[in-house]
């Protein structure tokens, strides 16, 4: 009589842990429940220990899957995070995540700016070469740096970033060439910042260049 009570226990709580469902959350825990309903954005649920106690609830969101008691698995997709377009994004400026944004250079932007610009350039090039060239020269020329090339939104001042350079005449050498910038201020004064050049016998000229 004995061995046929424990058989019927032992029958009735295989069957009991068999009829156990799983949630499966997302930090890895796992909780043996019996499911009651499965709605749109949560799953109700009573314990396994307590059939007959309170209902719980917990959110989709907090799942990765439901393993039903009949083998049938559930899962649950991180639903798609919607990023709202403003109003003044053009298509232009779109960029991928982490990179950094160009900045608009407001002298490329304007065409008139950007000829007086170069016109700065081209007298600023002309002195230089008359201070600090000895004798005749050839293919010389004047380059403006674009890119280090901009207008201070404090200051009201126009950063030229250029460099000349030219070939003495009747040489076989290597060319010459000096860096610096020319700082236009609001009022139109304008000053030489010396930078750099290839170290043939200037004699300090750059540095003590002064624009006319």
């Amino acid at each position: 009589m004995k061995k046929y009570s424990i058989l019927i226990i032992f029958t009735f709580l295989t069957t009991l842990i068999s009829a156990q469902d799983m949630i499966v959350k997302k930090d890895g825990a796992i909780v043996k429940v019996k499911i009651t309903e499965v709605g749109e954005e949560s799953i109700k649920y009573k314990k396994t220990d307590n059939p007959d106690g309170p209902t719980y609830s917990i959110a989709k969101a907090n799942i990765t899957s439901i393993n039903y008691a009949n083998g049938e698995v559930e899962k649950f997709a991180e639903p798609e995070k919607k990023v709202e377009k403003k109003e003044n994004d053009d298509d232009d400026d779109k960029q991928e995540e982490g990179e950094e944004k160009p900045k608009k250079n407001e002298i490329l932007d304007d065409p008139n700016m950007k000829k007086t610009v170069e016109g700065i350039a081209r007298d600023v090039g002309e002195q230089l070469l008359r201070s600090c060239a000895n004798g005749k020269i050839d293919n010389s020329t004047t380059e403006v740096y674009w890119d280090q090339t901009f207008k201070d939104a404090i200051t009201k001042e126009i950063n030229i970033a250029i460099k000349t350079s030219w070939k003495p005449k009747w040489t076989d050498g290597g060319g010459k060439w000096i860096k610096g910038k020319v700082v236009v201020g609001a009022d139109g004064s304008k000053r030489w910042v010396y930078q750099n050049d290839n170290g043939l016998a200037f004699s300090g000229c750059p540095k003590g260049f002064k624009i006319k």
